[in-house]
């Protein structure tokens, strides 16, 4: 339940962060703020004309780890997704990849502004290291991305008990 809300206070805050983002394109060429969803992008209905879900943020859980010392507490590995589209730029009549630098640009916004808040909704930390990517395989004219953040949790806590535990016995 504890990595579930961690997953929600994520994209509440991304959401928050990037409702005035206009700096990564998406359907139409137009400047618009980035769509942030959990776990997946939505699913698409065979039967409808498809439409294009850039530019998006997507927060995915992916692992946890619990320290022997509970004191330590407990890690969650999130993964976010970042895509954005962009059919590039004809200079000296070479077509140019610009939608490399609107994705880096919103990585770029999500990790600073998470590494200067560290935590979320009061009690969800952000660890080091922070780990992004972008594949060299593009999409095109989609632009994709990816970071990997660690963030530490409320460990569960042991409960001791006193005495022995009674039950009813039908013998």
């Amino acid at each position: 339940m504890t990595a579930a809300m961690l997953l929600r206070a994520l994209c509440d805050f991304l959401r928050e962060l990037l409702a005035e983002y206009a700096a990564a394109k998406g359907d139409g060429g137009r400047y618009i703020p980035p769509q942030v969803f959990e776990w997946y992008l939505p699913f698409k209905n065979p039967k409808a004309p498809e439409k294009i879900d850039f530019p998006y943020v997507v927060a995915r859980i992916v692992g946890g780890e619990d320290q022997r010392d509970l004191n330590v507490g407990s890690t969650v590995q999130m993964h976010l997704s970042f895509g954005v589209y962009d059919e590039g730029e004809r200079v000296d009549g070479f077509l140019q990849p610009s939608g490399a630098y609107d994705l880096i640009n919103l990585m770029e916004h999500v990790r600073i502004e998470l590494q200067r808040k560290q935590v979320i909704n009061s009690r969800f930390r952000i660890e080091m290291p922070y780990k992004w990517s972008i594949p060299e395989e593009q999409p095109y004219p989609l632009w994709v991305g990816e970071a990997t953040t660690i963030w530490t949790v409320q460990s569960v806590t042991e409960q001791q008990t006193g005495g022995a535990i009674h039950a009813f016995s039908w013998e």
